[in-house]
């Protein structure tokens, strides 16, 4: 009988070895979880919108008009409608804003067009409009971490138009905005 309780002992103790009981005691383990960004140098655009692969940085809507015997202003507005598009470049850069001769360039002049009746347009970089923006001109931007509102305006003059009383229509153009740093 002693060989029965033996066998029974030890079984019971290993049971009680291999098995969790509830008895374990709580631990506590302590680790750490590094954390890390990057901030590289670079400029953003703010009020803007995208579609698909084109970013839309804002537009200029000289309104409607009659004919265009006045000079007419303009200035770009974001995508809200409401304000300016921004630019924020990181401190140390020295971005430019690069703009082409939109779609209806002819003889240096931007023109919208409806049909095929051009009405040109200048731009400008600042509100009293004296510093022109040439076809594949170029502005210079600041770069000190704060939004700037991106200084483009424009013109439709009475003595660039073949005719100050176009057809009427909606007349349009698409300049490409090249942002450099």
């Amino acid at each position: 009988m002693k060989r029965k309780s033996s066998f029974l002992s030890s079984a019971l103790f290993t049971i009680a070895v291999l098995t969790p009981t509830a008895y374990a005691t709580n631990g506590t383990l302590t680790g750490q979880i590094g954390v890390q960004v990057i901030i590289s140098e670079g400029c953003t655009v703010g009020n803007n919108t995208s579609s698909g692969t084109v970013n839309e940085w804002g537009s200029i809507n000289f309104g409607t008009y009659a004919d265009l015997s006045n000079i007419i202003n303009g200035s770009v507005i974001g995508s809200d409608g409401a304000n300016t598009v921004t630019v924020t470049c990181t401190s140390g850069l020295s971005p430019t804003l690069k703009l082409d001769g939109g779609l209806n360039e002819t003889s240096s002049l931007r023109s919208m067009i409806s049909g095929s009746t051009k009405i040109p347009y200048r731009l400008y970089s600042n509100s009293s409009y004296s510093s022109e923006i040439a076809v594949n001109g170029s502005i210079a931007l600041t770069a000190d971490g704060t939004a700037q509102n991106i200084p483009i305006y424009g013109r439709i003059l009475p003595a660039d138009q073949t005719s100050t009383a176009p057809s009427s229509g909606t007349y349009t153009d698409t300049v490409t905005a090249t942002l450099s740093w």
